[in-house]
């Protein structure tokens, strides 16, 4: 593999941390689209109840917020509310505009919240009370197929909260990561299990864009029986080929990742899919290399990324011009 664009993922905006609340450029939010939205607690305090078991279990908080939110399409009948998950500290809802209105949906989510807040002020006789985060997260939902797959991912929540409880090690980020294994060139960030680095074999995995079928077959059939013999595998994973490799990786029994990350780790950023599995079972680490100061790097991945990443997982895999 020489050269890869990044992916599409069927949203029109990436999904931002707290404190970079951006909305869409490219969207009027006063057309019918599906929205999935993210609201957090103030502080992150876990005041809708609590997860054990894949399950969420809402008190009494999280079941006034629960019929406040279903409130919404009653106030502004423009709205249907579909999938909703309320999480300790925050919560998952998606959202329909089903027809043009007048004012975005930025304005229904904000009375929400402050019907939420208003409530809480008055039962706990307490004027000062603050509820929420300020601002939310949004998704515009586009893609064919991207409702039913942001869906399994609400429905799926408590058991990835309930996973990051039991593996907190496992699902944080840590930067100036030094090993003899890492180029020391360049400054490391971490995410995941760091001791894959200290296993004895490790393979790099760059797979050509003008790769056959057959050839991508071949090589992942080969991965997945290395990956079953211990060895670690390690790769942007950009190609076609690659991810293909991936997914034969990640369905397998047995196998371990490390996987080069472009452009950095976000704020609160979690692994997606099935790599948050893999995660769960120490199976993956996600490596991000800045380059020296006073050199320039820009936002969008280009042959010479990828050609730097591709070398980087030869250094740490120690190859010697062999790759699958």
């Amino acid at each position: 593999m020489k050269h890869s664009s990044s992916n599409s993922h069927g949203v029109h905006a990436a999904k931002p941390g707290i404190g970079a609340l951006a909305r869409s450029p490219f969207q009027d939010y006063r057309d019918p689209c599906f929205y999935m939205v993210t609201i957090t607690t103030h502080l992150r305090r876990s005041l809708f109840g609590h997860c054990a078991d894949n399950r969420a279990t809402l008190n009494e908080t999280g079941w006034l917020v629960y019929h406040k939110w279903h409130r919404i399409a009653e106030d502004y009948p423009q709205i249907a509310t579909s999938t909703l998950c309320i999480m300790p500290d925050h919560l998952h809802g998606i959202l329909q505009v089903k027809e043009r209105m007048e004012k975005p949906l930025g304005v229904a989510i904000r009375a929400f919240k402050s019907q939420c807040t208003s409530e809480l002020r008055k039962e706990r006789n307490d004027t000062s009370f603050t509820l929420w985060e300020p601002g939310y997260n949004d998704l515009v939902v586009w893609r064919r197929g991207a409702l039913a797959a942001f869906t399994r991912y609400l429905m799926d929540n408590p058991r990835r909260y309930c996973l990051k409880q039991k593996h907190p090690d496992l699902f944080r980020k840590v930067s100036g990561v030094r090993h003899p294994h890492l180029p020391a060139e360049f400054s490391w960030t971490g995410y995941g299990n760091a001791f894959l680095l200290d296993r004895p074999e490790r393979q790099a995995v760059v797979v050509s864009r003008r790769a056959s079928d057959g050839e991508i077959t071949t090589i992942c059939d080969e991965a997945v029986s290395l990956a079953a013999r211990g060895v670690v595998l390690v790769s942007p994973f950009i190609s076609p080929g690659e991810r293909e490799v991936a997914r034969a990786v990640i369905a397998a029994p047995k196998g371990d990742i490390i996987l080069m990350k472009p452009g950095g780790f976000p704020q609160k950023y979690k692994p997606g899919g099935r790599y948050f599995d893999l995660c769960a079972a120490g199976r993956l680490l996600i490596l991000c290399g800045s380059v020296p100061a006073g050199s320039e790097q820009g936002y969008n991945l280009s042959r010479a990324d990828c050609e730097a990443m591709n070398a980087a997982c030869h250094y740490i895999a120690e190859a010697s011009g062999q790759e699958l």
